[in-house]
């Protein structure tokens, strides 16, 4: 549920998460150079996700799925990183 709950969150974001029947998302935002801003704005507020690069996408980031509070957490971070790399 919680999985379902992050997906629909980032789609309120004008994100598509790529499908996924496991404990993590992946989103693709379209460049690498995006996908690396992403990142770093989401650690300047102390969110980590993992860049995929080295897994052969390099324009995406992969978020893990965590409990209610530390999702909704995210997706705070995920629209103020947004805001901030538009």
């Amino acid at each position: 549920s919680e999985r379902a709950m992050t997906a629909s969150g980032l789609r309120a974001l004008g994100l598509e998460p790529l499908p996924s029947t496991a404990n993590f998302l992946l989103l693709d935002l379209g460049s690498p150079e995006r996908a690396l801003a992403f990142n770093a704005a989401l650690l300047r507020r102390g969110v980590i996700v993992r860049p995929t690069r080295a897994f052969g996408a390099p324009a995406c980031v992969r978020v893990t799925i965590g409990l209610p509070e530390e999702n909704a957490r995210f997706l705070g971070a995920a629209a103020e990183a947004l805001d901030e790399i538009r």
